[in-house]
């Protein structure tokens, strides 16, 4: 089943043509946030002007792509974020913001799965937003998760993640 286009889920405090702001984003690749929506599509957020469920969020300089075409929750591609709301309607505001941290993890860890979810719930727990009771939320979100070539299992995931919730400094190695 389909869920509706839901870009109520995202408060764009801020919309403005991009014009010169993507072109001075240093991003790693070819692909730029411009040319990421002339080829695809979506909608842009510029860097630190996203909010979700009343959080502003922000990932540095990167901004954020809302595309309700995107196949999963979310990617990094390097220098900036997608989203898509799409498939955020009716997740838990702790797996949403989770799963907006994840992404921007990815932007100073790398591919590093574990990694990056281990920095998502440090960031969490960190600004507030993520508390046990949430945590729990995520862990029951990515309970189904099989694992692949990237990522272990959901539950594998979630116990990695405890850890990272409780220890202070930086997240394990994979």
């Amino acid at each position: 089943m389909r869920r509706t286009h839901c870009l109520a889920t995202f408060i764009i405090v801020a919309l403005f043509p991009i014009n010169g702001a993507a072109q001075s984003i240093k991003a790693q690749s070819e692909l730029s946030p411009d040319a990421y929506i002339a080829r695809r599509g979506g909608t842009l957020v510029p860097a630190g002007r996203l909010e979700i469920d009343d959080h502003r969020m922000t990932c540095g300089e990167s901004p954020t792509v809302l595309d309700p075409n995107e196949k999963d929750f979310g990617s990094a591609p390097p220098g900036f974020l997608i989203l898509n709301p799409d498939l955020f309607a009716g997740l838990a505001t702790s797996v949403k913001l989770w799963i907006f941290s994840h992404e921007c993890a990815h932007q100073t860890v790398g591919s590093d799965e574990v990694k990056a979810d281990c920095v998502a719930v440090q960031r969490g727990r960190r600004e507030g937003w993520l508390t046990p009771a949430g945590l729990e939320q995520i862990c029951e979100f990515m309970r189904p998760a099989r694992e692949d070539q990237k990522h272990f299992n959901g539950v594998h995931r979630c116990e990695l993640m405890r850890q990272c919730f409780q220890e202070t400094r930086g997240p394990p190695s994979r």
